[in-house]
């Protein structure tokens, strides 16, 4: 077994019994973490594999997270029901949508606000449909288990890492590749591209939606304004973009640095840390287009540079 097979064991072996001794804020703590990290990568499933940048993903999020709420707290279906649901219905929205937007090979400034237009048009309607609570939201049946959310939304973090790994491994991957450099030429050399942007298209919204409906299980509670809140769309992009666009692990990156920063700066500088961390997310950006992968590539390169240097210095 490869050392770095045997430290991701070890790691994934310690988050599983890590609710065991951890404070409630700290297993609160993680189940942010790991919602950012599933949406992050599902974003990036489709927008950094695609190349087609998306403002309105949130839209998924709140259609899973109302597909479950509807199932279970009116229709008082089984939460397993539900959470098939939250996977279901946003996948055949994507797919409809998809074959609407992304056929056409519309622009990705367009895509782009067309997504953010349809989030805000879901909020409205939700807001506005008495019969699933309108602007007063959902109550949900609480959990039974205070840690279903944490175990959940890991394994999804898990699934949907696992899946973009595999994707971007495969021919599938290529393709997509293909499609980002040169949409046009991929499509002369045979490839699929619209099957190609409607798969990650509907595979980004299952994983999107699930997380959506156990966020919203978790507080027991949902409406229009937290499903399909904007700023849901702007974290998963910004996340993702921070952590390395279009790569693998840019986006799990991503998702915990800012966690992390987010809850640093917002216990111990409350007043301000929006401004910081809005600052910190700039420079980086300026400095690393690229994200945390681009600061990693350039400090290793650095490293690797002055060790060949120091060899040669002994050699001679």
């Amino acid at each position: 077994m490869k050392a770095s097979h045997f430290l991701l064991i070890m790691l994934a072996a310690t988050i599983i019994a890590a609710p065991l001794w951890l404070s409630p804020y700290h297993v609160s703590f993680f189940v942010t973490t790991f919602m950012s990290v599933a949406l992050a990568v599902s974003w990036n499933l489709f927008s950094g594999m695609t190349g087609y940048i998306s403002l309105g993903h949130g839209l998924f999020f709140g259609i899973g997270a109302y597909a479950f709420a509807v199932a279970t707290a009116i229709f008082g279906l089984a939460p397993s029901v539900g959470l098939v649901l939250s996977a279901t219905v946003p996948a055949l929205v994507a797919l409809t949508l998809g074959f609407v937007l992304l056929t056409a090979r519309m622009r990705i400034a367009y895509f782009a606000i067309i997504m953010l237009g349809f989030n805000e048009i879901a909020k409205t309607i939700v807001a506005n449909v008495k019969s699933i609570g309108s602007s007063y939201g959902l109550t949900l049946p609480p959990l039974t288990n205070r840690f279903f959310a944490y175990y959940f939304l890991f394994a999804l973090a898990l699934a949907t890492t696992c899946f973009a790994f595999a994707v971007h491994k495969s021919r599938w991957g290529y393709g997509l590749k293909a499609i980002v450099a040169d949409e046009i030429a991929a499509e002369t050399t045979g490839v699929g591209t619209v099957a190609h942007k409607l798969a990650m298209f509907a595979a980004s919204a299952v994983f999107i939606g699930l997380t959506g409906a156990i966020v919203a299980w978790n507080w027991s509670y949902v409406d229009p304004y937290m499903a399909f809140d904007l700023a849901t769309s702007f974290n998963m992009l910004v996340m993702a973009v921070f952590g390395g666009f279009g790569t693998v692990i840019g986006p799990v990156l991503g998702g915990v640095v800012m966690s992390l920063a987010s809850e640093i700066l917002s216990t111990n500088l409350p007043q301000f840390h929006a401004i910081i961390f809005g600052v910190l997310v700039i420079v980086l950006m300026i400095w690393c287009p690229g994200g945390i992968i681009q600061a990693f590539e350039i400090v290793r390169g650095k490293w690797t540079h002055r060790a060949r240097a120091g060899v040669s210095g002994v050699i001679q």
